[in-house]
């Protein structure tokens, strides 16, 4: 029995081999991969084109300042700039390259206005044009050197005439914007002269600051082209008589 051993062993042993060897045959060699392509001149690659960023002396990069631009002063415009002036009017001041004189200000029951470095200034009565150029002279008397300024209204106070007497339509009218009116105009607006109106005895009471004034007006003569004219202004009372004949 023990003569025996040996054999088997070694048969053992060949059959684990077999049995190895059969896997291991199963399995392939991996694909060869192919060879890389190679080109004999190859194409020369352009370089990123160069962006300089602009840098100060120490590299620091420095901020683009935005150019420094002053708006022009604005002009009058026609009707604006013959406007009268009323208490009530509020207005706005511009000066060139002046920003902190630039205000806006309401015009007083007296007629005046309260601006900078001018104190009160008298401007009722006058024009928008009128009181400008004398707000531009007073600047160049004292503070400013040959400024330029701009005096525009921000608001108008109530702008109402009043018509009564021998008319059709007696009553408070109101104006319109800067538009100026005549007497005329102002007694068309009150459905004109009744039929014993007199044209020729008509009154207005007009307010100038403190003080009141009587104008007598003859519109007979206005009716005339070459009669002149007679402007009417904000807070006017116009009164047309009664002929008695």
């Amino acid at each position: 029995m023990m003569a025996l051993f040996p054999f088997r062993s070694r048969n053992f042993l060949l059959a684990i081999i077999a049995f190895f060897s059969t896997s291991l045959a199963g399995f392939s060699a991996p694909p060869a991969l192919p060879a890389p392509l190679t080109h004999s001149n190859p194409a020369p690659i352009a370089p990123a084109p160069f962006n300089p960023s602009p840098q100060s002396n120490s590299g620091a990069l420095q901020p683009l300042e935005a150019p420094s631009y002053e708006p022009p002063i604005p002009t009058l415009m026609a009707g604006e700039g013959d406007y009268i002036l009323s208490p009530g009017d509020t207005l706005d001041l511009m000066v060139y390259k002046e920003p902190d004189l630039n205000m806006r200000s309401k015009i007083a029951r007296d007629g005046r206005v309260q601006l900078p470095l001018l104190g009160e200034v008298a401007v009722a009565g006058k024009s928008v044009r009128e009181a400008q150029e004398y707000i531009r002279k007073l600047f160049d008397a004292d503070y400013l050197v040959n400024p330029q300024i701009y005096l525009n209204i921000a608001s108008y106070t109530q702008r109402s005439i009043t018509v009564i007497g021998q008319v059709s339509r007696p009553g408070n009218y109101e104006l319109q914007g800067t538009d100026r009116l005549g007497i005329l105009e102002a007694i068309g607006m009150a459905g004109g002269f009744t039929r014993i109106a007199d044209r020729k005895k008509i009154t207005v009471k007009r307010r100038d600051g403190k003080t009141t004034e009587t104008l007598k007006v003859n519109t007979t003569r206005l009716e005339d082209p070459m009669g002149g004219s007679f402007l009417v202004l904000p807070g006017d009372i116009i009164t047309v008589g009664e002929s008695w004949y």
